[in-house]
């Protein structure tokens, strides 16, 4: 297995235990303990048997604290790039010529305007998320330029397409028609920045803050207890290790299961109600939540469900968590199968709400079509009987 990190500028040393963390391998094996130190070439962690020294290609994701779901918070004011970055953060002001925020993860930092893609300024009671719904429910034609949502009355939006001059502690300037407006700020819950080509970095990975920021980074280094990295968001930066939660590696190795579209699909449920599969979400909506641990990728199944996808031999081993999701926990009974080219791949799974979540290892080596059947456990009953095959991945 070769990740994509293999001799890249990624360097994260400490003669010293770092923190304490769960390693997670691209081939499901975890390791918990404390961090003693992370170099190009292995992760070290201090576990109650003794040290353990993955090498850092073979490491998905370093993680240290749960992450809040920023996007949800009411009156959280965010940002969000081009390159796929979330910024939550307390303040933000534009002069013109960048954005200058103010958050918890990365302290003060400027951000140039060609990679911000939107501005989310919510009022009370609302959270960005609301805004973002909201937006879409408003089905507008998109836009040439900027596009300024303007709510003085919540449930009556209007959509204003300019271009964004500046954003002060109390005004926006707005250039419309020709001239340049202002507007009282808490007026604007949103601005949606005109998309502008630029030339996307390689990515190396992902750092998550504690408090929902998602920041993509080219380099990084852990020094002590802080972090510095390069980021072609925000450039260069030092963050303080207590305010991260995790660090996703990029692997050209690995695939999300949710990345892929199931060449067919079959659901019926119980009493003439159906569940229909979700991706990176429980068959409910909310998080993959199993075992005690949210997961941020994964199929949320319910019986009767069977997913089919064709991989033409292209992967080595499939990988997940299965378990009944704790929402509904300790209710759930179902059976979880996997078949290769018509043919059971393992014995299939029964899952309950009482038991452990369980590990899911599959050989693949040639299978072309892959079949993942969640079926009526022993109770015949399709009652709460929410699968989740959390950190599905397949390994090339």
């Amino acid at each position: 297995m070769r990740n994509v990190l293999a001799g890249s500028a990624i360097l994260l040393a400490g003669a010293a235990a770092v923190a304490g963390g769960r390693v997670e391998t691209i081939d499901a094996r975890i390791l918990e303990g404390q961090v003693l130190s992370i170099s190009p070439e292995q992760v070290v962690v201090k576990t109650d048997k003794g040290k353990q020294a993955p090498p850092l290609a073979e490491v998905l994701e370093i993680t240290f604290a749960d992450a809040a779901d920023a996007m949800s918070i009411v009156a959280q004011r965010a940002v969000t790039t081009s390159l796929g970055d979330l910024l939550a953060v307390r303040d933000l002001a534009f002069d013109g010529k960048s954005l200058r925020v103010t958050g918890s993860l990365l302290g003060r930092a400027e951000l140039p305007m060609e990679v911000v893609r939107a501005l989310y300024l919510p009022a009370a009671g609302q959270s960005p998320r609301d805004v973002a719904d909201r937006l879409r429910e408003m089905k507008l034609p998109a836009a040439s330029g900027d596009r300024m949502i303007v709510s003085r009355k919540p449930k009556q939006p209007l959509a204003v397409d300019g271009v964004l001059e500046a954003v002060g502690p109390d005004k926006i300037t707005f250039r419309w028609k020709g001239g340049s407006r202002t507007i009282a700020r808490d007026s604007v819950p949103m601005i949606r920045l005109a998309a502008v080509s630029t030339e996307t970095p390689e990515r190396k990975g992902v750092l998550l803050g504690r408090d929902g920021s998602r920041l993509s980074f080219s380099a990084l280094t852990l020094q002590g207890k802080s972090i510095s990295l390069d980021s072609a968001g925000v450039g260069k930066h030092q963050v303080p290790l207590d305010r991260v939660a995790a660090i996703r590696f990029v692997s050209s190795s690995v695939v999300k299961l949710a990345e892929l579209k199931p060449h067919a699909v079959k659901e019926h449920g119980y009493f003439n109600t159906t569940f229909h599969y979700r991706v990176d979400q429980s068959v409910a909506g909310r998080p993959l939540r199993v075992g005690g641990r949210t997961y941020h990728t994964g199929l949320g199944l319910h019986s009767f469900c069977e997913l089919t996808y064709r991989l033409d031999g292209r992967y080595s081993t499939f990988v997940a968590t299965a378990g009944i999701d704790d929402a509904v926990r300790p209710n759930g009974d179902a059976a979880l199968s996997f078949l290769g080219d018509g043919k059971p791949l393992a014995r299939p799974l029964r899952l309950t709400g009482g038991d452990a979540p369980q590990p899911v290892r599959i050989d693949l080596a040639g299978v072309k079509t892959f079949v993942i059947r969640v079926d009526f456990g022993t109770d015949a009953l399709g009652l709460s009987d929410h699968v989740d095959l959390a950190g599905a991945r397949l390994i090339k």
